[in-house]
């Protein structure tokens, strides 16, 4: 999923990561791959899954979540099953 996204694009959290709850509009700020150093209020750390570096107006600085914990905003969601069958013609 992550590869849908692009630095700029809001996406959907679907977990909490107090004070961000699910549900909530973040914008996403750095790609992080696995095994990347990131720089955290605690100190660095190292990622152990791909994900983004986030912005939310609740969390202080950034937010970090990976990839299976966002849902993208905007774009394209119908599945390409349901393109097809859209396309077929009317019998």
């Amino acid at each position: 999923m992550g590869n849908q996204f692009k630095v700029g694009d809001l996406a959907i959290t679907l977990i909490d990561l107090p004070p961000v709850m699910a549900g909530s509009i973040v914008e996403l700020l750095e790609r992080v791959n696995e095994g990347a150093v990131v720089s955290t209020p605690v100190g660095p750390l190292v990622a152990t899954r791909n994900g983004w570096i986030c912005a939310h107006e609740l969390a202080p600085g950034n937010v970090g979540y990976v990839d299976q914990a966002l849902m993208p905003l905007s774009g394209d969601f119908e599945s390409e099953q349901q393109k097809q069958r859209e396309a077929e013609p009317c019998a």
